[in-house]
Parts: structure tokens; sequence; C-alpha cells
């Protein structure tokens, strides 16, 4: 019996593995862009690097914003597939182009008024010239960002993500020299600092929609959709659809993203030091995270896959196997983090000032990892039963309710930064806890219904 097991569930995690591996080789390509961003920067100067924090805090909320409101592809496609709805899938994407061609006005105009709200953060003015800068950059990346978001989830949702991480590589690749270039500037390129960085991560964002839209135009997988220049009319129960479900991940991945950005703000007037060592860590922490994201995405593929073959049971399964796999992960990279955090610092900046802080952030990053890692698999595994409403709610009670209230208090009573950070891990703490008794509550609820 326990033979049996262990080959059953080395099976899924093989099935996993195919899935997760080129979704973290994707996502850590995504999040080595802001590395570079920040390192590049971080070697211009304090202010480049400073500016840059709070720029790509913005910018993050934006992001996740678009694609908290296109996550729904990828489950919806992959529950299609599971059922052998071909045309379904394609009709997916096609209406999803509308959502991300809207997202993608609003965001734009939020950004090109920057100069107007950003008054409101308390931070030295030069600072605050490079956020602005470099978020204005990054209004010609708006469209294609979100267009190529639509089409990546499609490509995920149809389990065809090998050519995905390959355009992912080739662009965070790409995106070195880029920023060397446009940070330092060379012969007729003038030297922008840390604006230098938006206007490469613009381009990147055009180099991976063209390859993607190229892809899809090429591979035979794909014919169903016959791509055209502008979408198909809007179908509003489609629409509808999507948005139910990808509006409330879009809140509860607003929520976790602010709530992040917002101890950045909070930072700002603690000085360039707190502020730059507080992004280092965050920076290096998200590289850890998003391969966990990349394993909850499996996980929510392969839950939504085998519901739409109406195998519950084998979507429990699925479930709990990722979970399991995500908190062995959390253990190693917790590991990692303490063991060699002064060697990972050290790759962003030579201040020792920053070092020091930095380094004591990522001993509390350690400690977050496992609750962080257990509620984003959580989550994945709910976004595949389609269940998205309570776990927005339960996101927002937890990093907003619970978690920010704790880091105000604790840092600006007793610890400072640490004390903020330490509210981070509480609020994740919440959300590990929640978020794993509403699986256990819905995946209970989908097996009594094919029992009944």
């Amino acid at each position: 019996m326990a033979r049996f097991y262990s080959i059953v569930i080395g099976g899924e995690l093989k099935q996993l593995a195919i899935l997760g591996g080129p979704l973290a080789v994707s996502n850590l390509a995504v999040v080595s862009i802001g590395m570079v961003d920040t390192m590049v920067a971080g070697h211009a100067s304090g202010v480049d690097l400073a500016g840059l924090a709070l720029g790509s805090g913005v910018w993050a909320i934006c992001a996740v914003t678009l694609i908290g409101l296109l996550a729904a592809v990828s489950p919806v496609v992959a529950h299609m597939r599971g059922a052998g709805n071909e045309l379904g899938c394609a009709n997916q994407l096609r209406q999803a182009m509308w959502i991300a061609l809207s997202g993608a006005l609003v965001i734009a105009l939020l950004l090109l008024l920057v100069p107007w709200w950003s008054q409101w953060i308390q931070t030295e003015e030069p600072v605050r010239q490079v956020m602005q800068g470099y978020l204005q950059a990054l209004v010609s990346g708006v469209l294609p960002f979100a267009v190529g978001i639509a089409v990546r989830g499609y490509c995920e949702g149809m389990a065809q993500v090998s050519a995905v991480m390959r355009i992912y590589l080739f662009a965070a690749l790409l995106n070195i020299p880029l920023d060397i270039l446009l940070v330092f500037g060379a012969g007729p390129i003038p030297a922008m600092g840390g604006v230098g960085c938006g206007w490469a991560t613009s381009i990147i964002n055009w180099c991976i929609t063209l390859a993607l839209l190229w892809h899809l135009g090429k591979v035979p997988a794909y014919r169903v959709l016959k791509l055209k220049l502008f979408p198909s009319r809007p179908h509003w129960p489609t629409l509808r659809h999507l948005l139910a479900l990808g509006l409330p991940i879009c809140i509860g991945a607003a929520s976790e993203v602010t709530f992040f950005a917002s101890m950045t703000i909070l930072l700002a007037s603690y000085g360039a030091v707190i502020v730059a060592s507080h992004q280092i860590a965050l920076n290096i922490g998200s590289a850890f995270y998003l391969v966990a994201l990349a394993m909850a995405q499996a996980v929510s593929i392969r839950v939504a896959w085998t519901l739409g073959q109406k195998s519950p049971d084998k979507a429990r399964f699925v479930s709990y196997v990722g979970i399991g796999s995500g908190m062995v992960y959390a253990l190693f990279t917790g590991i990692v983090l303490i063991a060699l955090r002064h060697l990972l610092v050290m790759a962003y900046t030579s201040d020792a000032a920053v070092i020091v802080v930095a380094s004591n952030l990522l001993l509390l990053c350690a400690a977050f990892q496992l609750v962080d890692v257990a509620q984003a698999m959580a989550w994945g595994a709910l976004r595949g039963y389609k269940d998205t409403r309570v776990p927005m709610c339960l996101q927002i009670i937890s990093y907003w309710l619970i978690g920010l209230p704790c880091a105000y208090w604790l840092g600006e009573a007793y610890w400072g930064v640490y004390g903020y950070w330490v509210g981070i891990c509480i609020g994740l703490g919440a959300a590990s806890i929640l978020l794993g008794l509403r699986f256990w509550r819905v995946s209970g609820k989908s097996l009594q219904k094919i029992m009944v």
C-alpha cells in the first residue's frame, strides 16, 4: 500500500513539475528584471535606488491589478480543455483581450497623473523625481504588458508552457544590457539613472508580447484561435464570467501587493538607507516566492483540469500534493536565506549600512517563507475550484485588518523597520490559516456533491 501511494504521489509530482518547472523559470525571469533594475540603479546612486524602490512599489500594484483581472483565463481555459472544449478555450482568450485593453487604459492614465498624486508621498524631492520619471516611462509599456498577460494565461491553461518560458528567459537576458545602457548612458544615449529602468521595462514588455503573439500564430496547438488585429465583438456572458472570477483574484492579489507597497511608503520617512534595505530584502524574497507561485499556478491548472474531467477526489489529491511540496520548498528556501543572506545582499549594493539592515531583514524573510508559501498554495488550489470571492475577503482581512495594524504598531512603537517586517509575518500567517481552512471546506463540498 505504501508503495502504491508513493508511486501515485510521484506521478502527480511529475505532472506538477512538468507544468511548474517552466512556470517557475518564467516567473524567475520576470522577477530577475526587477532585480537587475534594483542592482543597476543601486550602483548608480542611493537616490536612484530609493526612487526606483518607490516607483516599482507603485508599478507592482498596477501590474498585479492587471494580472489579477486576467487571472481567470488560465483556470477557465484549463477546465474547458479538461472537458474537451477547444473552441471555448479560444473564445476565452478573444474576450480576455477586451479586459486587457480596458485595464491598460485605466493604468496608463493613472501613471500619467503621477506628478499630481506623488506629492502625497513623504520623501526627498530628488527621490520623488526619479520615481515620477520611472513611472511615466512605463506608460508606453502598459498595453503590451496587459495583452501579454492574457496570452500567457491562455498558453498556461492549454499546458503549453515551454515556449512561454523561453520567451521570458530571452526577455530577462535582453533586459540586462538595456538597463546598463539606459541607466548609465553610452554615446548619443544620455544617462537616465533610475528612470532608464522604466524605459527598459517598457521595451521588454513589447518584446515579450510580440513574441507571444508570433508563437500563437505559428503553433498548430492554437489553430482554432484565428488571430486578428482587433479582438472579436464583446460577448458579455463570457466577459461577466471572466470578471466574476478575475475581479476577486485581482482585489485579493492587489490587497497583498498594496500591503507590501504600503510598507515601502510608510518607511519612506525613515530615509534612503532603510528604504533601499527594505527594497533589496523584498527583491530577494520575491525571487524565492515566485518559484512557489509557479507551483501554485501549476496546482491551479491541474485542479481545474481534473474538475473539468469530473474528478473532485483527484482534484483534492492534487491539491494535497501541491501544498505538501510547497512546504518542503519553503523550508529549503528559509535555510538558504539564513545561510547566504550577506552574499545575496552584497550582490545589490556595496553600502555598508544597507548591507547590515538588509541582511537582518532576510532573517525575517526566512521566517515568513513558510506562511507565505502556504497561503499561496492554498490560494492556487482555490482558484482551480473557481472559488475566488471568499478568499478575496480572507486576504483583505489578513493583510489590512490584521497585518498592517500590527506592522504599524510594532514598527512605530518598538522596532522600526524590523517591527514592520514582523507585522508582515503576522499578516501572512493569518492568510495561510484562513485560506487553508477555506480550501478544506470547498474541496470537501466538491466531494459531497459527487457522492450525493
